[in-house]
């Protein structure tokens, strides 16, 4: 869903207006939250073959970094009710430090095999090669953040905006978990843990040239 320029701010200023850690309902706008697994499966339910087998794989990776995830997270002190923006930043800080160090050893493709990173070249090359994909790739590059540093496991920057992601791409994409997301930052596809602010994987060259 394209955001204006006033919604492209720094995450810790969404979390700020909601003691909601994830800001992902842009993602899956007209979606409730689904159990861990079930909201994993929902788009790929229609893919058969051996894509079916790639997905499913992708998914279970999901569902086991869920499992991490909601188990670190439960280690710390809950926040307030209503949180104060430097309660927040430590609060993510610190689940990315544990979620960081018990991911220690994990390389790019952690997440997206070299299978599914084909998989996903794939789907997106069919959105922006269709009748919208003109369109639909000057909406991403309005806000697109180039010439960014990021690194697996890393923090995902706080000065970049949150880039714009079409509800056509993120149909076209397995469907997350609530607090994951997808974001382009240039041609790479990221996938982030909006809660801890992590980046959990990347594929490269994954916006069609």
């Amino acid at each position: 869903m394209p955001i204006s320029a006033k919604r492209a701010l720094p995450w810790i200023a969404c979390l700020a207006v909601s003691s909601s850690l994830a800001c992902g309902s842009e993602q899956q706008p007209d979606s409730p939250a689904a159990p861990v697994g079930e909201a994993a499966t929902r788009s790929s339910s229609a893919i058969g073959g051996a894509d079916a087998s790639v997905v499913a794989e992708f998914n279970a990776r999901i569902q086991d970094y869920m499992s991490l995830h909601q188990q670190l997270a439960g280690t710390l002190t809950p926040l307030a009710k209503e949180p104060t923006p430097r309660e927040i930043d430590v609060h993510q800080r610190a689940l990315l430090a544990l979620i960081a160090k018990a991911r220690q050893g994990n390389a790019p493709g952690n997440m997206f095999s070299p299978e599914m990173q084909t998989f996903v070249r794939g789907l997106l090359g069919q959105v922006f090669d269709g009748p919208e994909g003109k369109r639909l790739r000057s909406s991403i590059e309005d806000e697109n953040p180039v010439g960014i540093v990021i690194a697996l496991n890393g923090r995902y920057p706080d000065s970049v905006p949150l880039s714009t992601m079409p509800p056509d791409v993120l149909r076209a994409l397995p469907a997350l978990p609530p607090e994951l997301e997808y974001r382009f930052v240039g041609n790479r596809l990221v996938l982030v843990d909006t809660v801890a602010r992590l980046i959990v994987d990347i594929v490269d060259n994954a916006l069609p040239g």
